[in-house]
């Protein structure tokens, strides 16, 4: 090969690696155009000198330049929202030592302790005067409102006659504002401004309360009258009546005492005759039921002919009233 063609041949090749490498294929025809090997006859003729003065431009040939460009934008744009490689998996060291301080995590919330529902759940719906409520606590509860507005109901509670004997006694509560009854499937209380509400009960009602009794709230003050009946033949002298107020008990029997004891004392009591003691009581404010049950523990002491003292009355439940808590 002739030492002149050296030049056209290392020209071609470079320009065929620029074409391949940077994928510009718009610009192979001016390469090619530029490029053109001499016909035969001419391979000896000197190569042209190339001229440094501007040349006119050339627009390619084929695809138009303006489909280039789009082609290089769009693969800009899928080069620049290509999304991140994903990280590496965790190892198992790392994925045992996690399920290690989950599990620690559970195992410390379930040991807290759960939160304990609320104790009373309760509706109450004003209409006018009229309270709807339930719940036994919330049954007597809203009427605290209306506590300084209530009328005592009648001016006497009467209770029953007590005692055997010479001696009978009767327990009477003045002025009291309601009245609550026992009945087979609870307590029916009845206020003096009409309110009425059958409050049930799930245990057994005693036959103590199986009928009416006075009604109050607790810590009211209350006027108590004791009436003392001499049943005998003969006087009663020196007598002393001994009062308490006591927590109801099923049995009849004493309760616990919730004040100090109240002592009257009665020179003379002739037969047939009676007399009326009276005193202030306080009422208990310890209840915090809607019934709440106190009895008056009643005793009627006297004196022999020989001198010393004996019982002519005990009776733990010569009266009963109910001071519901608020």
């Amino acid at each position: 090969m002739s030492r002149s063609l050296h030049p056209v041949l290392t020209a071609a090749l470079c320009a065929a690696f620029f074409v391949q490498s940077t994928g510009a294929a718009d610009l192979a025809p001016i390469f090619a155009r530029g490029m053109m090997l001499p016909p035969p006859g001419r391979m000896a003729a000197p190569p042209r000198r190339l001229s440094l003065a501007p040349t006119k431009a050339v627009r390619p040939a084929g695809q138009s330049w303006l489909a280039s460009a789009v082609i290089v934008a769009r693969w800009v744009n899928e080069r620049l929202t290509t999304p991140a490689a994903i990280e590496a998996l965790p190892t198992a060291e790392e994925l045992s030592s996690y399920s290690a301080a989950a599990s620690n995590e559970v195992a410390a919330t379930a040991s807290l302790p759960m939160p304990e529902p609320p104790t009373d759940r309760m509706l109450i719906a004003m209409e006018g005067r009229r309270v709807l409520a339930s719940g036994l606590a919330a049954q007597l509860a809203s009427l605290l409102q209306y506590r300084t507005e209530l009328k005592p109901m009648r001016p006497r509670f009467v209770g029953e006659w007590v005692g055997k004997g010479p001696v009978r006694a009767r327990v009477d509560y003045l002025k009291p504002l309601g009245i609550t009854r026992g009945e087979a499937k609870g307590y029916r209380v009845t206020l003096s401004n009409g309110y009425q509400r059958l409050l049930p009960n799930h245990g057994r009602i005693p036959n103590s309360l199986m009928r009416e009794l006075p009604l109050y709230f607790a810590g009211d003050s209350v006027d108590v009258e004791v009436t003392v009946l001499n049943t005998g033949s003969t006087p009663l002298v020196n007598l002393r009546v001994v009062a308490v107020q006591e927590d109801h008990t099923a049995s009849g029997e004493a309760g616990v005492p919730l004040g100090s004891p109240v002592i009257n004392g009665v020179a003379s009591v002739a037969p047939g005759a009676a007399t009326v003691l009276r005193w202030r009581i306080k009422l208990s404010s310890g209840g915090r039921e809607a019934v709440n049950f106190e009895q008056t523990h009643l005793r009627v002491l006297g004196k022999d002919p020989a001198g010393s003292e004996k019982v002519l009355l005990d009776q733990a439940q010569a009266g009963i009233v109910d001071p519901p808590g608020l």
